[in-house]
């Protein structure tokens, strides 16, 4: 009986102790999947960070290239609404003497000579030149200062003699009451004919 007794003990402590463990062992389990459980929150709420990070860097960039299109515009409207009026030294009425100087063109001999009137003047758009001859408008030409150099080129529409001719003055040598440069004519063919150009204040 007593062996029966302490058999009987022997088996509940047994049962005891594996009770012990599985409930450790459970302990244990629970506490893994509850720290696997905070951890995945943890990283959910780390990646919906970064997701908020990045869509305010992709607003900041789109705002960032609307300002720069808006500046970049605003430059080229002010670009081309920006010019340099003909100074008061230029101003107003010029006689000018041209003396043909090399000519690969049948239409004009060298030493042949022009007189015309000029007459500079500049407006909102841009600085021009007025060619009169006989009192009759001849033909225009669109006109640019560079320091002490002057560049001008006829606008075509303004040629009142129907001519075909491309003209581009340089007036390179500008002194107080001179201005002298070339007038370079080129026609058919690509034939071309050099004035030298004088220009003199005309008397008002």
């Amino acid at each position: 009986m007593m062996f029966i007794n302490k058999r009987i003990d022997m088996i509940a402590r047994f049962y005891l102790i594996y009770l012990a463990i599985i409930l450790l062992v459970s302990c244990g389990q629970d506490g893994r999947k509850q720290a696997l459980a905070d951890r995945e929150k943890a990283l959910e709420k780390r990646e919906q960070d970064i997701a908020s990070i990045e869509q305010d860097y992709q607003t900041l960039l789109k705002m960032r290239d609307s300002l720069r299109a808006t500046e970049s515009t605003a430059s080229e409207g002010d670009t081309t609404s920006i010019h340099e009026p003909w100074p008061d030294s230029v101003l107003g009425e010029w006689n000018s003497r041209m003396v043909c100087r090399a000519s690969r063109c049948a239409n004009y001999v060298v030493g042949d000579q022009r007189h015309e009137v000029w007459r500079f003047y500049s407006d909102s758009v841009g600085s021009y030149v007025q060619v009169v001859n006989n009192d009759e408008h001849i033909r225009i030409f669109e006109g640019q200062q560079n320091g002490n150099e002057i560049i001008l080129n006829i606008l075509p529409d303004t040629n009142m003699t129907k001519s075909s001719v491309a003209r581009r003055v340089q007036l390179d040598d500008i002194t107080s009451g001179v201005m002298r440069g070339t007038l370079v004519l080129t026609g058919k063919n690509n034939c071309e004919t050099v004035f030298s150009v004088e220009l003199t204040p005309r008397a008002k």
